[in-house]
């Protein structure tokens, strides 16, 4: 007999294929998706003084984000609806508290072990009109890819500490993804 899917939360730098797998993971109707980004760009927005933002770079504001997100999964604990998380502005550390692992299958992404220049050149490929990282010039993108590749290896760091997870995208990124999906929807229908 199959047990109950567990919730699935997402977590990781950007650009690194969170909402590509959390989507891919939501179309076979099972899973709500709820993109964590564009809470943490609303309260950004509209409520600044709350210390959550929406900044590229996981800053202190992941704390803020994850207590707020833990009224949010204590609610989707006691649905019966199965939900897929996925943020860019939390850091594990911040949000293990909250996520029980009985009912969350945990997975943070990221990329630390790529050069800064082969990140870059694979952003700027796939760049689109809907892609955020337009707006930056490519002196500004070199350095935001350094810093991420940074906090990458913090959460590859906190992931082993927590007994996370942790997936790393730096090499055959397509790859990796589309194996991560197969891997998750298989580990779903063993339950």
């Amino acid at each position: 007999m199959k047990k109950d899917k567990k919730n699935i939360f997402i977590g990781g730098v950007a650009r690194t294929g969170k909402s590509t797998i959390a989507e891919k993971i939501s179309k076979d109707n099972i899973y709500n998706h709820i993109p964590v980004d564009y809470i943490a760009t609303s309260f950004n927005q509209n409520f600044p003084n709350c210390k959550i933002n929406n900044r590229v770079i996981i800053d202190d504001g992941s704390i803020n984000l994850s207590l707020f997100l833990s009224t949010i999964i204590k609610q989707i604990e006691e649905s019966n609806e199965k939900f897929v998380l996925d943020s860019a502005h939390v850091m594990p550390h911040d949000i293990i508290e909250y996520l029980d692992k009985e009912k969350w299958d945990i997975y943070f992404i990221g990329y630390p072990n790529i050069e800064p220049e082969t990140k870059f050149n694979m952003i700027r490929k796939f760049d689109n009109e809907r892609s955020w990282t337009r707006n930056f010039n490519d002196n500004d993108m070199l350095e935001l890819v350094k810093g991420l590749i940074e906090v990458s290896k913090k959460i590859k760091k906190e992931c082993e500490e927590y007994n996370i997870c942790f997936i790393d995208t730096s090499k055959d990124f397509n790859k990796t993804i589309n194996t991560v999906i197969k891997d998750v929807k298989t580990a779903e229908d063993r339950k």
